[in-house]
């Protein structure tokens, strides 16, 4: 049986930490290791850690003295602790389904170019609301995606990789290196599209994980914000370009199709902005949009959103009680993202797919170094 390691940073989340970890205990067909790192929490952390990592000999626990903070933890754990053929970092808030890690190192151990393999998600709530039936452990699909095409599919229409279902091939791990600190909203989605440029992304079209929503997630300081993580994504994207990926093809207008996504929704967000009153915020957004995209004019978007930069809170409100009806509430508007019950992740359908040129795949095979040796 393969290896894999898990790593389990842990902030003020010891109510959700024995099911988390108990969804990784009872994964078969693999063996395992859990690191559980409490990152100096405030609640019962500690207990609940010393606990599980007391009764079952596969735990370590370690606690930090200080709060380091997301990043530098979970660096902590895969670039300095891991050390099995596969790698996985999961959040404490989030769990397993029952096997995932089996499915996703049987793909990992037939595809030797694959450094990555994710599956999909349910969105869960505080109370569980949106657990689902676990799927059969012995038939499944998958499909390999070219690491190019993943960039390509990021650039486009961003991310679809449920992050407690991403395996990582340790070693290519290693090799390019931990999280970054200056992009923490991002820097999961970084780190899988720095694994395209590479290695292959296999994806399983199985549920492979729970990712929870809740009051407390920590994705909601940016989901908050006006812009959301636009601006964040737009680093990414260029990060990865100027590092790791400047030297392949096609990447340059991949950038250009992002920058127009990135000043459509953006423009989208002021929009919402300005429903709620929040004009700061709908400014910060056209002035983004305005940035990655100067012809930003052509787009619907933006011009919607003058409108209602124009006609105010007042009466845009009005307008829309015209249009949709006297039970239009213009205090609801807001931007959620996930709902608990519904299953996310990019499954490539086969029409997706586009042929690799000679020279892709030689400027693919020509990355496996590490690019940028000042990095």
């Amino acid at each position: 049986m393969s290896a894999i390691d898990i790593v389990i940073p842990c902030y003020n989340y010891a109510r959700f930490l024995r099911p988390c970890v108990e969804s990784v205990l009872t994964q078969t067909g693999v063996h395992l290791r859990i690191l559980i790192i409490d990152d100096a929490s405030s609640d019962n952390t500690p207990e609940v850690g010393g606990e599980l990592a007391g009764r079952d000999a596969r735990i370590a626990l370690r606690r930090n003295t200080k709060n380091k903070g997301l990043i530098a933890t979970a660096n902590e754990g895969i670039m300095d602790w891991a050390t099995a053929k596969y790698s996985l970092l999961l959040s404490a808030d989030d769990a397993l389904t029952p096997g995932a890690l089996e499915r996703a190192v049987k793909v990992m151990d037939q595809h030797s170019d694959v450094g990555m393999v994710y599956g999909m998600a349910s969105i869960i709530s505080d109370d569980d609301s949106g657990m689902m039936d676990s799927p059969e452990s012995a038939s499944f699909k998958y499909r390999i995606v070219p690491g190019m095409q993943f960039l390509k599919q990021v650039c486009e229409h961003w991310a679809g990789v449920p992050t407690p279902t991403a395996v990582h091939r340790t070693e290519l791990q290693h090799r390019i290196g931990g999280y970054l600190p200056g992009l923490p909203r991002t820097s999961d989605v970084e780190m899988w599209m720095r694994i395209a440029t590479q290695a292959n992304i296999a994806v399983i079209h199985t549920l492979q994980g729970y990712y929870r929503w809740h009051s407390s997630n920590m994705s909601l300081d940016y989901t908050d914000r006006a812009l959301s993580d636009l601006d964040e994504q737009y680093k990414t994207i260029d990060e990865v370009y100027r590092s790791w990926g400047s030297h392949l093809e096609e990447f340059a207008s991949w950038i250009d199709m992002a920058k127009l996504r990135l000043a459509r929704q953006a423009c989208w967000m002021a929009g919402v902005a300005f429903d709620r009153g929040d004009v700061e915020g709908a400014s910060t957004c056209l002035n983004f949009a305005k940035e990655v995209y100067p012809l930003r004019w052509r787009l619907t978007s933006w011009w919607k959103a003058q409108v209602k930069s124009i006609a105010g809170p007042a009466l845009t409100g009005v307008l829309k009680r015209l249009v949709r009806g006297s039970n239009a509430n213009l205090g609801t508007v807001s931007f959620a993202p996930y709902i608990p019950g519904e299953i996310f992740g990019w499954w490539p359908e086969a029409q997706e797919f586009t042929a690799v040129t000679g020279s892709q795949k030689a400027a693919l095979a020509g990355a496996r170094g590490k690019p940028d040796e000042n990095r």
